[in-house]
């Protein structure tokens, strides 16, 4: 554009004339449309110059009304907020009055649900499964990233990184004959810890994540400089976490004969045992750890551990604990499922199936566990003050076909029942961030799936 017109400050418009030859001389369009803006700009003085003159004119005419005895109010400034007239304070006040009655509805409302109800964590939609393997030996216990975004997971003694669809990543081959176990992340996200086996010692080693996820690094060259004091030949270790905070590690010893202990180490301290158990779950305040143990029923019943005291508090049946960010306690517990396979002609059960089958269960715990801890106190049942996350399986399994096609080539016909062991499992649930889903592996025949869960926080009526 022409230097003469983009100075001209009563050009409010472009003329197109103008435009084309601005054009033709080499200007490009967005040039042009910045020098135009720059220039209306330039023109808002003169209307800040006509609102003070209109303002200055309003002033006059109230002041000769208010003479006149034809305005009785006080004059109204542009500008500024107007006092209410007595009118409107007639009608605010009655307003006011509503509002400040709803507020006090609702508080009331809000102190009834809470006085009869609680907050629970339920699962929302049905499990999705992200990927399958084939099982083996060892069971599959996950580690999720801090951001839920990738996966880890031992097949085959290898390390193997997932994305959040259950993609393979990277893999991380361990020292010749040796294995990896019980992967964990970090807090932040930057590190993984896990188990190292090779010729009969176990270590418990640390790598950053670029390293497992570029590729580039060999193991050999990751072993930390002082792990002395947790090389211990004829132990194993076990089930790796990382404490809220990140500064110390929780994971579980194992002798042949001996009951598995659960020992703690600060990453710039010394370790020490803290209690008898396996599958510990840190608090989200990171004094305390839930622990799984043995009863005598041959089954398993977690406690609430203080980490500084080493105090424990019986909480009830249930095994491989892991406590949420938002103060849940996912753990799984066993019931007997029995189906009925196919009817006598007059109705009663001809041949069944009776097995032990897995659920996965939560309860509120806290930050600490002290919301569990006074119910407990009050006489309530752990399993009554918990919620269904994942329903025991209820299918026909290839077992049962087999079994039903030997009682018809038998031709009996007498009622029978099938006893099964577990057959279906549920392995290393862990929650995703912020307790928002459950990830965990589901065992069936010869093969185990990793399946992910949503999860929401419901109010629901308290049972009495």
């Amino acid at each position: 554009m022409p230097e003469n017109n983009s100075r001209d400050k009563d050009n409010k418009v472009l003329p197109i004339d103008q435009w084309l030859r601005a054009r033709q001389q080499g200007e490009d369009g967005l040039s042009q449309l910045l020098n135009h803006m720059r220039q209306v700009r330039e023109v808002v003085p003169v209307n800040r110059r006509l609102q003070e003159e209109l303002r200055k004119k309003l002033l006059e005419q109230q002041e000769k009304l208010r003479e006149s005895g034809q305005l009785t109010t006080a004059p109204v400034i542009m500008g500024t907020v107007p006092e209410p007239s007595p009118k409107c304070s007639r009608w605010l006040k009655p307003a006011g009055m509503l509002v400040l009655a709803v507020l006090l509805i609702a508080a009331v409302v809000g102190l009834w649900r809470h006085a009869g109800g609680e907050v629970i964590l339920q699962p929302v939609g049905l499990p999705q499964e992200i990927t399958r393997f084939w099982a083996e030996d060892q069971p599959l216990y996950p580690a999720v990233s801090p951001d839920g975004q990738q996966i880890l997971v031992v097949r085959g003694g290898r390390l193997v990184l997932l994305s959040a669809s259950g993609m393979q990543v990277a893999t991380l081959d361990p020292p010749e004959g040796g294995y990896f176990r019980s992967p964990t992340w970090s807090p932040d996200g930057h590190q993984v810890a896990f188990v190292v086996g090779s010729h009969g010692v176990e270590e418990i080693q640390q790598l950053p994540v670029v390293n497992l996820t570029s590729g580039g690094s060999k193991f050999s060259n990751l072993k930390p400089k002082d792990n002395s004091q947790w090389a211990k030949p004829a132990w194993h270790y076990a089930n790796l976490t990382f404490s809220p905070g990140g500064d110390t590690l929780a994971y579980v010893v194992k002798r042949a004969g001996e009951p598995a202990e659960v020992w703690v180490k600060p990453i710039t301290g010394q370790a020490r045992l803290v209690t008898q158990g396996d599958y510990p779950a840190w608090s989200p305040d990171g004094k305390h750890l839930v622990v799984q143990q043995p009863d005598k029923e041959n089954s398993y019943v977690l406690y609430l551990v203080d980490i500084k005291t080493g105090d424990t508090q019986l909480l009830g049946p249930g095994e491989r604990p892991t406590w949420s960010k938002n103060g849940y306690l996912a753990f799984v517990t066993q019931k007997t499922q029995e189906r009925i396979l196919t009817f006598m002609p007059d109705g009663e059960p001809q041949y069944s199936v009776r097995q032990q089958v897995p659920e996965i269960r939560a309860v509120y715990l806290g930050n600490d566990g002290s919301a569990i801890s006074k119910r407990l106190r009050q006489g309530q049942d752990w399993l009554a003050g918990s919620n269904l996350l994942v329903a025991a399986p209820n299918q026909v399994s290839g077992l049962e076909i087999n079994w039903l096609r030997q009682q018809e080539m038998d031709g009996s016909g007498e009622p029978k029942t099938l006893v099964l062991k577990e057959i279906n499992q549920c392995e290393g649930q862990v929650f995703g961030p912020d307790g928002k889903w459950l990830l965990f592996a589901r065992r069936n025949g010869d093969t185990v799936a990793l399946v992910k869960v949503m999860l929401e926080q419901q109010w629901k009526k308290r049972r009495d």
